[in-house]
């Protein structure tokens, strides 16, 4: 029997969704696959579940949406799930919820990290109308807050509106499909924003983040295969083309800092996997990444909580340290899973670069006594072979400044 997974929302700011059955039925789809997630990793296992919809849509989009979900549940949470649709009539109400918005041409997925706000900023000078949109998990009132402050210190001063949808809690973990949620999320603000387009403002290497050691949990919350599959439902549902650009698919995390290498700018975005300090933590993977941008540009590090580097016993940046030694000197020492997405996308050039900027925030931390002996030996042993390479990296990273690139789509 096919279990119902997501009912409504019972926040009242997203009652206005029940007003119109392709927003209600994105919004269905969405919260599903995000509930899905929570069941399984909760080892609550799910053989057929179900949809509701609104409106129309055929028996074959029926099922090429339902062929669509099964196919991304069994590749990223490893679980053979079947999709039935239900229809529904929306609730009456005699009271009309729907708020005004302003009319855009462009959103931007906005999450208060490096990326986001360097998307959205970048993105105010490309298209005329800009809006950001920003999801807030129910129980993540901390990171909220400190989003609701960027608004108010950066967007707000460059003429950028903020809308905030609510989203189902989180809870414990980490949600892999939740890029999922958040564009289908962004599919329905186009409906009453009228925009054209949504920006998806993830740097390449987080986009098709490998495994660092075999048992390495990646995110593929903006993974190439989930903004095509959000892609595509949006379309069917929608009934029209959605358009998904990547500006930054091809950047390092320091080569889009070089773009935003303003400190004080920068001290008061949060890429933290957590809220639980007012501070950026400084040993997550998201931190450990926009600290080897910091480094690499001669940025202050002083606003993270710690210094993963003076350490040894971390274990997320020692497989980072290993990985990139690998995949720069020894390929045959990674696993062919590991390898998988960079080699299938054609994104060797992009971690070849990536590996460099570790190692050269490495050199710089090194020079400056700040980094811990046992990283030092790595780094003594990867200038025997690469040091020439790695000067030229520096120099690069000096003389060279980037453009988002516009023209990256999802197709």
């Amino acid at each position: 029997m096919a279990k119902k997974l997501f009912y409504c929302s019972p926040n009242p700011l997203m009652r206005f969704l029940w007003e119109d059955e392709i927003s209600a039925t994105l919004y269905c789809i969405a919260n599903t696959l995000f509930m899905l997630e929570k069941k399984i990793k909760n080892e609550e296992s799910q053989k057929t579940v179900s949809i509701d919809y609104f409106g129309e849509i055929t028996q074959e989009n029926q099922k090429k949406i339902s062929a669509l979900l099964r196919n991304i549940v069994l590749d990223v949470l490893c679980e053979d799930v079947n999709f039935v649709f239900k229809k529904r009539e929306l609730p009456k109400s005699k009271k009309k919820r729907t708020p005004t918005f302003e009319q855009i041409d462009t959103i931007c997925l906005f999450s208060g990290g490096i990326d986001s706000t360097l998307g959205i900023l970048e993105s105010k000078k490309k298209f005329d109308k800009v809006m950001g949109l920003y999801i807030a998990h129910q129980d993540l009132g901390k990171i909220t807050s400190k989003v609701d402050k960027i608004k108010r210190e950066v967007l707000d001063s460059v003429g950028i509106p903020l809308f905030k949808f609510i989203a189902p809690s989180m809870g414990q973990g980490y949600s892999q499909l939740r890029g999922f949620l958040y564009v289908l999320y962004s599919a329905i603000l186009s409906r009453y924003v009228n925009a054209k387009r949504v920006i998806v403002a993830e740097c390449g290497a987080t986009m098709y983040q490998p495994k660092f050691a075999p048992l390495d949990t990646i995110t593929y919350t903006t993974h190439p295969s989930v903004l095509k599959l959000s892609k595509q439902i949006s379309e069917i549902i929608l009934k029209k083309p959605f358009e998904i650009i990547t500006p930054f698919e091809d950047f390092t995390k320091t080569e889009m800092m070089t773009l935003l290498a303003d400190d004080a700018l920068l001290s008061k975005t949060h890429s933290c996997v957590t809220s639980r300090w007012d501070k950026n933590c400084g040993t997550c993977y998201a931190c450990i990444s926009r600290m080897i941008g910091s480094v690499n540009l001669g940025l202050s590090i002083d606003y993270f909580r710690s210094n993963v580097f003076e350490r040894k016993d971390n274990e997320m940046l020692s497989s980072l340290i290993h990985f990139c030694l690998n995949f720069e000197l020894h390929q045959d020492n990674i696993d062919y899973w590991s390898l998988k997405t960079i080699k299938l996308y054609h994104k060797e050039d992009l971690f070849t670069r990536a590996s460099q900027d570790i190692f050269l925030c490495l050199k710089k931390l090194a020079e400056l006594q700040k980094l811990d002996s046992g990283y030092e030996i790595v780094l003594d042993y990867y200038l025997k072979f690469k040091s020439k390479e790695l000067s030229k990296r520096e120099e690069i990273i000096k003389t060279n400044r980037l453009s988002a690139n516009f023209e990256k789509k999802v197709i």
